[in-house]
């Protein structure tokens, strides 16, 4: 049957996601489901399909567009849809199904967490050398969407005469500090500093 490969590969897809994946073949001839695999819908083999079949431009709609649509239940799904031929005629629609309600919930619990509630104290943090550093750093590599596990030296010497240019080095351990977070010896920083000065005077 020509169906038995696509069959094959439902089952693979929705073992691969489960419990977020389910398959749905549509039967052409017939409008109705002919395989279902996967527990996102309450729908059911021999359940009507209610797609546009006289549709002339049917394949050109429905080949690999990935679309969104609300299930039953509220949750978002992500689908998309295959078509199935048989000597260049579709005989049937394969429909792939991911639950992404979960995926939404994380993004927004994520936002929720990761904003501030209130503003650091300033009396804490007001000798906090260390601290504003900290916030320095993060800042800049923002700013250039960095990680600083991933900066060449060139880079981090950037980041040296950034600090440098924002007071850091008027502490007197801030150059051992900063250069154990870049990984620096502390000889380098050194002779970053000691170019900055020089270009200063």
């Amino acid at each position: 049957m020509i169906l038995t490969p696509y069959i094959s590969i439902a089952h693979s897809f929705v073992q691969l996601l489960a419990p977020l994946a389910e398959v749905v073949i549509h039967d052409i001839a017939t409008n109705s489901i002919c395989f279902i695999d996967g527990h996102l819908s309450s729908r059911k083999v021999g359940d009507p399909s209610f797609l546009d079949i006289d549709n002339k431009c049917l394949e050109q709609q429905i080949d690999q567009v990935v679309y969104p649509k609300v299930n039953f239940d509220g949750k978002l799904i992500k689908s998309v849809s295959l078509p199935i031929k048989d000597n260049d005629c579709i005989i049937a629609v394969m429909c792939l199904n991911v639950d992404v309600s979960v995926f939404s919930q994380m993004q927004q619990l994520a936002q929720a967490f990761l904003l501030p509630s209130t503003k650091q104290p300033d009396t804490l943090f007001k000798n906090d050398w260390q601290e504003k550093v900290h916030q320095s750093l993060y800042q800049w590599l923002s700013e250039h969407h960095l990680k600083i596990e991933s900066l060449t030296n060139a880079q981090k010497k950037r980041v040296v005469q950034e600090m440098y240019a924002q007071g850091a080095f008027h502490e007197k351990r801030a150059a051992d500090y900063i250069a154990s977070i870049l990984g620096l010896s502390r000889a380098s920083v050194f002779n970053y500093l000691r170019e900055l000065r020089k270009k200063s005077v």
